[in-house]
Formats: C-alpha cells, structure tokens, sequence
C-alpha cells in the first residue's frame, strides 16, 4: 500500500480469482495487469482438484483449505480441460458416505486396520498406541475382533475400553484414496454374542485358525461414538454413528474384487479409454480400476506426459444392482466410448 514518500514505488501484488493469478502492479496510484498465469491449487494434478471440501454439510466444522506452495504453473488450456474434468466428476452418481464408508469396512476380506488403544506400560501410560489387528463386522456393521489375553492391546481395552480404528480402502496407496477412523469403546463377548462375532470373524478370515484357541476371546466396538472419513482429496469429514449404522452394503460389493481383476489385466486400453474420451482427461500411461459401486466405478490414472496422478469416476449411465449386469454396463461404456470416437 503506498504511503507517504513510498507511494512513487513499484510494488508486487497478486490478486486471486479463481485458479486464475493475476499480476497486478502498483505505480503510484493506478494498476496494471502486467501478464496472466494460472498456477496450481490443486491436490489432485489430473482434474485440479483444491485441498478443501466446500459442502458444509460435509464439513460441518468449515475447516479451512491448505495453503498450496511450491507447485507449478499451468498453462490456461490444461485449467481449461481440470475445468471440464472437474464439473463432469461433480455430476456423476456416487453412494452416499455413509454407504460408502459402510461398504468399505464391510466387504474386505481378510481386513486388517489399526487399532488405537490407551497404554498401560509403564514410560508411556496413557498415551495412545497401535496395533495393527485383524477384524470383521457383524450384520449391524460393528468392528469385531479375536484378540490374545497376552497381547498389549488386549490388555489396554480391558482396563480402558475407549479406542479407534482406522480402516483404508482395500485399494489404499495414498491420500488420494479412502480411509476412516471408527472411535468408541470395546467390550469382551460371551455367550451366543460371542459365538455370532467368532463367526463373522471366521468368515471374514477363514485362515484364522488361531481363533478357536483357548487364550483368544472375541470383542466387539459396541459403542461407535465418532466416524471420521477422507475419501480423497477434497472429500473429508464425518456421518454420525447412526447414519454408518443404517447404510446399507452396496450391492455390487463382492463384485469388485473379480471384475477389477479381470478389467485390470486384460482389459486396461479399455479403461484408458474411458477415463480420455468419456471423462475427457489427456492421454494416461495407465489406468486401473480401483473401486466399483453400483453407479460406476473409480480408476487411478497417471498422465502420459506428466506422470501426474489421480482418480476418476466413470459412472455407468443407470444404477448395476446385481454382479451378472456390470458385464453389460461396462459393454455400453465401450460402446459410448465408440460412438464419441467416431463423431
């Protein structure tokens, strides 16, 4: 700001509009934009996404976004193009977070998380520690566990039932991708309760031979006092504890597994060409099914030129609620993608 003898100074300053920065400079009273670049704000380097979440409703505690530094600039055609990408993602179907985080505890066989619980240990009493510890859920969507009376964390929920557990989704590499963090209390089963958690257990971890041991007994995190969630960048915040509890699995939950196993190794030019022509992102190196629901799927990419990475959505054009249908939902997309080709 001038003032005084500095009015007649040149000064620097950078007016934000959008992904857009403008350089503006200051001659003693009157300004000029001097040139225009469009530097990067975004978490996500495919689609420009910003560190933040907006909806309210989906950050309910209005946390502000990251300050971004360091990243470079971006040409105005490539701002143009995160632009297109980012309003086709904002309009495609997705489950309700709710639903989302239920199905991602609930449909991974063989889960494991990481289980904070408060030590007893003498040097670090009452700090928190964690376990890296298998678990299930029961129908209601409950964390179940088998644990041994001789295991730290064992004893720590016995004298001091609070804790969380933070599960990723089971195609989790970084922060672009899914995690919660279920807190609560634990409480040590018995009777048909137990007997129903030692089953769950045992369906979600049939190699779990140990369970039936004489030293292992069942718990369950009977009270859910808080749900956390990231589901990527821009995707942060929390349901409440009824909200997870009364959300149903999705449907094509045990679908996922086979069909991005199969998508993924023999048919990757396919999803290459989803993600360019139907989402309109420029060429990828690679891309990979990393999550499917009943509208759409989610695939990882990393840009040809750049090697940038990121996640997209492709949604299906209506709602898959049954396994023998995603074949053909996915047939209409390569068909779509045809006809957009030849157009």
């Amino acid at each position: 700001r001038g003032d005084g003898g500095r009015r007649s100074k040149m000064w620097l300053r950078l007016l934000t509009l959008s992904t857009t920065t403008r350089a503006l400079v200051w001659t003693g009273g009157a300004a000029r934009v001097s040139r225009v670049v469009v530097r990067s704000t975004a978490g996500d380097a495919v689609t420009g996404t910003t560190f933040e979440e907006a909806d309210e409703d989906k950050n309910p505690e209005r946390r502000p976004g990251h300050q971004v530094r360091g990243l470079g600039e971006v040409d105005e055609a490539t701002a143009a193009r995160q632009a297109a990408i980012r309003a086709h993602q904002e309009g495609c179907a997705r489950l309700t977070w709710a639903e989302e985080i239920r199905t991602m505890v609930a449909s991974q066989k063989e889960a494991f998380g990481v289980l904070s619980t408060i030590a007893l240990k003498d040097g670090i009493s009452g700090f928190p520690v964690g376990s890296i510890v298998g678990f299930a859920v029961d129908a209601t969507g409950r964390p179940v566990f088998s644990f041994s009376g001789m295991s730290a964390h064992t004893k720590n929920v016995l004298e001091d039932p609070r804790c969380s557990l933070t599960v990723t989704e089971a195609s989790f590499e970084g922060a672009a991708d899914a995690r919660v963090v279920l807190t609560g209390t634990l409480d040590r089963l018995s009777g048909p309760e137990a007997d129903e958690a030692r089953e769950a257990y045992r369906k979600s971890h049939p190699k779990a031979y140990w369970i039936d041991f004489g030293d292992f007994h069942v718990y369950r995190m009977s009270e859910i006092l808080d749900v956390a969630f990231v589901g990527g960048f821009a995707r942060a915040g929390s349901v409440t504890p009824r909200e997870y509890l009364d959300a149903p699995v999705d449907p094509l939950a045990e679908a996922f597994l086979p069909v991005a196993t199969h998508m993924n190794q023999d048919h990757q030019d396919a999803l290459k060409t989803y993600v360019e022509v139907l989402v309109g992102a420029s060429p990828v190196a690679s891309a990979a099914m990393k999550r499917l629901d009943r509208f759409g799927f989610d695939v990882r990419v990393v840009d040809a030129a750049s090697g940038a990475t990121g996640v997209l959505r492709v949604p299906f054009a209506e709602p898959v609620t049954e396994r023998a249908k995603v074949k053909d939902a996915i047939v209409a997309l390569s068909k779509q993608a045809a006809a957009s080709q030849a157009a």
